[in-house]
């Protein structure tokens, strides 16, 4: 398996902070987050695009994902809200044209809440509205989107495998895939061996990092309660050989390259490298 870091976590730097120092501590690859200062979908044109080919060449890494942020306003494809719906179809067609452009092969979309006081048919029907349109469009520029499921505290629309499962089944697209944030499954004590078997075939990403069991918390590696060496024998056995991308969000922003040492430090322990 490859590993990764999310640029969020380095937010408060340009996006190259992040690349120069996972270059230089053997990480594979950026996950390069979608928002300001880094790389938001709507100020991608030719010179921000530029600028990260020339990132990748220069510290010789890969963007296995884009981040196109969608889990804070303004974007939702989850919205009851037929005008922000269509803002959001637009936003995304924006990062999978971008992404196309700067060789990140997914664009990663989280499902947000659509509101209490709704239902699950309507919500789900909104949201598969938004990912055909979006499909269609990622078929064009030949990138993958890939829909995040959040824990029951984040969303009401895609949280389970089953959620996952049944939207990607409607949508119908051989662009769509999901991806596995390991924080979210354990929350709901839905088994992993579960969730990979629901999704067989779909999972194309992983954010791997520790919980706490109980909460959407993402924890830096070994500060939390997931046996992690066993986790990753699990995802191993059910087929998945893809990228370990650790999302640490808040308190790392105050020093990440600090977390970036103790990180690769903790996933060379555990994938015995």
């Amino acid at each position: 398996m490859k590993v990764c870091l999310l640029s969020y976590m380095f937010r408060r730097f340009p996006l190259e902070k992040a690349f120069e120092v996972c270059s230089e501590l053997g990480y594979d690859g950026v996950e390069i987050w979608g928002g300001r200062p880094h790389a938001y979908p709507w100020d991608m044109d030719e010179k921000k695009i530029d600028e990260i080919l020339a990132l990748k060449e220069r510290y010789r890494l890969e963007t296995p994902v884009y981040c196109a942020e969608v889990l804070n306003y303004p974007y939702n494809p989850c919205t009851t809200d037929p005008k922000e719906r269509r803002e959001t179809i637009d936003y995304l067609k924006q990062a999978l044209t971008a992404a196309s452009k700067f060789g990140a092969p997914r664009v990663l979309m989280a499902f947000d809440h659509a509101g209490f006081g709704t239902t699950r048919r309507q919500n789900q029907d909104n949201v598969v509205g938004v990912l055909k349109e979006v499909c269609a469009h990622a078929e064009k520029v030949g990138v993958d989107l890939m829909a995040e499921p959040v824990t029951i505290m984040e969303s009401n629309v895609g949280a389970t495998a089953d959620d996952v499962a049944e939207i990607i089944e409607r949508v119908g697209s051989p662009r769509l895939t999901s991806m596995l944030d390991v924080a979210t499954p354990f929350a709901h004590f839905e088994p992993y061996g579960e969730f990979l078997t629901k999704l067989k075939g779909k999972v194309s990403h992983v954010h791997f990092q520790d919980n706490d069991g109980v909460s959407p918390a993402h924890l830096p590696l070994g500060e939390g309660c997931l046996p992690l060496e066993d986790l990753v024998d699990i995802l191993k056995k059910y087929g998945y050989d893809g990228y370990l991308c650790v999302e640490l969000l808040w308190p790392e922003l105050r020093d990440p390259e600090l977390y970036a040492r103790k990180t690769i430090r903790s996933l060379k322990a555990i994938l015995n490298d």
